[in-house]
């Protein structure tokens, strides 16, 4: 192995054991202990409709397993590669399936297939009405994000900064773009979004990038974050978060960068704010919604970019990235439990508990029902009483 290669590679192994520390660090150690989760007066009902176990989670891996609804089902898949089809009305298995894979990055899916990565860097995609295997292809390295298709191609990216389309039917490669990759980064990748006409991701360099999504030529390049400072934790600048797409405009937010509106046509930034976050963004209520890499849940108004409010006392609790859900914003954290925040002004307005081992994976809105993946490998879902 290249020496210069062996080095990037110890570097971003020893990242992966050492993420919790270096995200959001301080020279005070106190500042970094996680608050203590305090009383407040309930003003929501939250009702668990459903509760049902696949698999083992994540197994104790750093991984986001993020499940996915199609319909009326919704699919998940955890470490060990048990998948499994379940009714999201009422939590009725309708099919399970096993295979013999490490899952590193979950999960993608069409109208016909569902796709899903492993730690040996292969993309493999199963039918939805059985998870019959259709195909698997071997890319250049890990995944750790979810495959995204529209039915005719499947993208991924995988951690050696490399963007790859496939043929949906058969698997095989349509186009591949290299990026420029830092010495260091995140455990982490940005799953792209795709749309009828472009691709959208962002990469470690803490670029966003849009390309065509027949022939995967850049339209366009835009820096979300720019690499300040002397040593390489302080260059970190990673985008982890899936960007969001908004009529013509693209939400997307950077470690240790900024939070950052991009015209989605053209490239050019409508607006941006420095802040720093390992999680993505998520929209309502006429608001941006973001998850401080220190733990602050942030609104800012989409048309006027001010914050309109902020909520500190779930400082350093790892939480997920937020999600609009009714009238509430939620988060969840290192420990397992959910936090209902207002939207109006980010007051706790409800909470409940999932899985003591923690809740990583990004959560789903479906309608009037949250589903939630926790590490353990609980599938949940939510309502708000009325």
């Amino acid at each position: 192995m290249h020496a210069a290669h062996a080095y990037k590679v110890l570097l971003r192994l020893f990242l992966a054991a050492s993420l919790i520390v270096i995200v959001g660090c301080s020279s005070d150690d106190d500042e970094q202990e996680p608050m203590e989760l305090e009383d407040f007066d309930e003003e929501i009902e939250v009702v668990k409709v459903w509760e049902e176990s696949v698999g083992d989670g994540n197994a104790d891996q750093y991984l986001k397993l993020e499940p996915i609804i199609i319909g009326n089902t919704i699919y998940a898949i955890d470490h060990f590669g048990v998948l499994a089809a379940i009714n999201t009305a009422d939590g009725e298995e309708l099919w399970e399936a096993e295979f013999d894979e490490p899952v590193s990055g979950a999960l993608g899916g069409d109208d016909n297939q569902l796709y899903f990565a492993t730690y040996h860097g292969e993309i493999i995609a199963v039918d939805r009405s059985g998870g019959m295997e259709q195909w698997r292809v071997a890319l250049t390295s890990e995944v750790l994000s979810a495959p995204v298709s529209n039915g005719r191609q499947v993208v991924v990216q995988s951690i050696d900064g490399k963007v790859v389309s496939l043929n949906a039917q058969s698997g095989e490669m349509m186009w591949r773009y290299d990026s420029n990759t830092p010495v260091l980064s995140l455990r982490g990748t940005a799953s792209p979004v795709i749309t009828d006409e472009f691709t959208v991701t962002g990469f470690a360099n803490g670029e966003l990038v849009a390309f065509q999504n027949i022939t995967g030529s850049p339209v366009w390049n835009a820096e979300v974050g720019i690499p300040k400072g002397r040593t390489e934790l302080e260059r970190l600048v990673d985008i982890d978060g899936q960007p969001v797409i908004e009529d013509d405009a693209v939400y997307t937010i950077s470690y240790q960068g900024k939070l950052s509106v991009i015209h989605l046509p053209t490239g050019k930034e409508i607006w941006s704010k420095q802040q720093s976050s390992y999680t993505g963004v998520d929209l309502g209520f006429g608001n941006v919604y973001v998850s401080t890499s220190e733990g602050v849940v942030v609104a800012y108004n989409q048309t006027t970019r001010s914050e309109v409010w902020r909520q500190e006392n779930l400082k350093f609790r790892q939480l997920t990235t937020p999600k609009a859900f009714g009238s509430t914003t939620v988060v969840a954290d290192f420990e397992g439990y959910v936090h209902f925040l207002s939207q109006i002004d980010g007051r706790l307005v409800g909470r409940v508990h999932l899985d003591s081992d923690g809740i990583r994976s990004p959560m789903i809105i479906s309608g009037d029902m949250l589903f939630i993946y926790s590490n353990s490998g609980d599938l949940a879902a939510y309502k708000i009483a009325l």
